[in-house]
C-alpha cells in the first residue's frame, strides 16, 4: 500500500476545465486532516455544515489508497489527482503512473467507486450522522451495524451517529466477504475509531450470531441495485431476511439505512416500499417478480435515486463532477 509520504513527489494534473484542476470548488475544501473533520462532526454543539460532509468523503477517498493521509493536510491537487486516476483505473496505466497506486484501485475498485460517487456518499453520510434516535435506543448501549461495509465509510458515519446523540462508548460492526477490502477498511476504520470490520458473508444467517442476544441501535445496508439492473443482483433483500431472521427480537427499536427502498415491477405497473415494517422484503405475492430500485426514504423524505446528492454537486468543480462515478 502506498504511503503518504510517496504522494508529494509530483503530480502535474492535467488542465480539462478552463484552467480549473480540482475536484472540489477550493473555496469549500478545508485544509484540515480527515481526523479533525471527523471531530468536528463528532461534536454535538457544532452544527455541522454540509461541506464537511463532501470533505470527509473526498479525504477518506484518499486516505482509502494512501496510508497514513488520515492524519496529514492533502493538497487537493493530489486528492484530484487521485480520482483522475480512479475515473480511468480499469484501462491501461498512462505514462507517469504510479503501478502501485493503479493496482490498488483496481484491487479495490467495487469498494472505492461508492467513495468515488462523492456528492451521494456525501447525502447518505449526513443522513446516517445527523439522524436521530429514538428515547427507546438512547435507552440501551449503541450497537452499530454496516452490512456489506465495503469502505467503511458508513462505519464511521453511524459512530458520528452515536456521538452526536450521546454515547460515549459505542460499539460498531461491518461485514463485508470481499478480503483485500475487508484487510483495508479495518485498518482504516480502526485508526479513525469507527469500530471493527470482520469477514462475513452478509447473506448467511450465522453472520449475525454475534448479535443475536444484542438491541441493535442502527443498522445501515447499502447493497442497492443500480436503477436499470434487477434488485435482487446486490442481494439488498437476502441480506436483510438472514437479519430478521437471526435477529428479529432486537430490531424492535432500529433505526435503518435506508429507512426505506421505493422499488418498480413493469409488468404489474407496481411500486413498492421495503421497510423495517416488511423485513425489508416487500408483499409475498410479489415475491417472484423482477424489482428494480427507484428512490429512497432518507431524511424522512422520498427521493428519486438519480436525485440523490444533487444538493451536494454545488462544491465540485466541473471537473470534479465529470470525474464521479455513479453508483445509481
Amino acid at each position: 500500500m502506498p504511503l503518504f509520504a510517496a504522494a508529494n513527489a509530483k503530480r502535474v494534473i492535467p488542465e480539462r476545465d478552463a484552467g480549473v484542476v480540482s475536484v472540489l470548488l477550493p473555496e469549500h475544501y478545508l485544509r484540515t486532516p480527515l481526523t479533525a473533520d471527523l471531530e468536528r462532526l463528532r461534536d454535538p454543539r457544532r452544527p455541522p455544515e454540509d461541506a464537511l460532509f463532501v470533505n470527509l468523503v473526498a479525504k477518506y477517498f484518499f486516505a482509502y489508497v494512501y496510508e497514513g493521509a488520515h492524519d496529514a493536510v492533502v493538497p487537493l491537487p493530489e486528492i484530484t489527482k487521485l480520482f483522475e486516476q480512479f475515473s480511468r483505473h480499469q484501462s491501461l496505466n498512462e505514462d507517469g503512473d504510479d503501478v502501485e497506486v493503479m493496482n490498488s484501485l483496481r484491487q479495490w475498485s467495487f469498494a472505492l467507486r461508492m467513495l468515488a460517487d462523492l456528492p451521494k456518499t456525501a447525502h447518505i453520510l449526513r443522513s446516517v450522522a445527523l439522524r436521530r434516535l429514538s428515547p427507546k435506543i438512547l435507552e440501551q448501549p449503541y450497537v452499530g451495524l454496516d452490512i456489506g461495509t465495503g469502505s467503511g465509510i458508513l462505519m464511521l458515519a453511524a459512530e458520528v451517529q452515536a456521538r452526536r446523540n450521546g454515547f460515549d462508548k459505542p460499539e460498531i460492526w461491518g461485514l463485508e466477504y470481499d478480503r483485500p477490502v475487508v484487510e483495508r477498511s479495518s485498518v482504516l476504520v480502526r485508526s479513525l475509531g469507527g469500530g471493527e470490520v470482520v469477514f462475513a458473508d452478509a447473506r448467511d444467517v450465522s453472520a449475525y450470531s454475534p448479535f443475536a442476544d444484542k438491541e441493535l441501535s442502527f443498522v445501515s445496508n447499502e447493497t442497492v441495485s443500480a436503477t436499470h439492473q434487477r434488485l435482487r443482483r446486490e442481494h439488498f433483500a437476502k441480506i436483510f431476511r438472514a437479519l430478521f431472521g437471526a435477529c428479529r427480537g432486537g430490531l424492535e427499536h432500529t433505526a435503518f439505512f435506508p429507512e426505506g427502498l421505493i422499488v418498480y415491477n413493469k409488468e404489474m405497473n407496481v411500486s413498492v416500499m421495503l421497510s423495517r415494517i416488511n423485513g425489508f422484503q416487500g408483499v409475498p405475492e410479489y415475491e417472484t417478480l423482477d424489482f428494480y430500485p427507484q428512490g429512497l426514504f432518507i431524511e424522512g423524505r422520498v427521493v428519486p435515486l438519480h436525485q440523490l446528492g444533487e444538493e451536494f454537486l454545488p462544491y465540485l468543480t466541473p471537473l470534479g463532477r465529470s470525474l464521479i462515478s455513479r453508483r445509481w
